[in-house]
């Protein structure tokens, strides 16, 4: 029971950062392109919007429920080490790559 729950905790996690990073994605700001002067070269302005908060919120969600995973496992920094060996380089290698 206790499994299902941090499976559900952390795919609600994830689905709220996916979620997050789509409205990142739909909110991108636009530059706007100025020139000052004749002489001066023309550059890019950019303002500040919403899409860095969402982001930044995604990130912390992804952030979440690897905790979550790594205590419940008591994988790596949570719990007791693993014993070198075939589970250790197997852990190591998924939480590397899982992101």
């Amino acid at each position: 029971m206790a499994s299902i729950i941090i499976l559900a905790v952390v795919f609600v996690l994830d689905v709220l950062a996916f979620v997050l990073a789509i409205g990142a994605e739909k909110r991108r700001n636009t530059a706007a392109y100025v020139n000052v002067t004749k002489d001066a070269s023309p550059y890019c302005v950019y303002g500040s919007d919403a899409a860095t908060g969402y982001g930044i919120g995604a990130l912390a969600l992804l952030l979440a429920g690897q905790v979550v995973v790594m205590a419940a496992t008591r994988c790596f920094c949570c719990g007791r080490a693993i014993t070198p060996g075939r589970w250790r380089a197997f852990s190591g290698f998924f939480f590397i790559t899982c992101w």
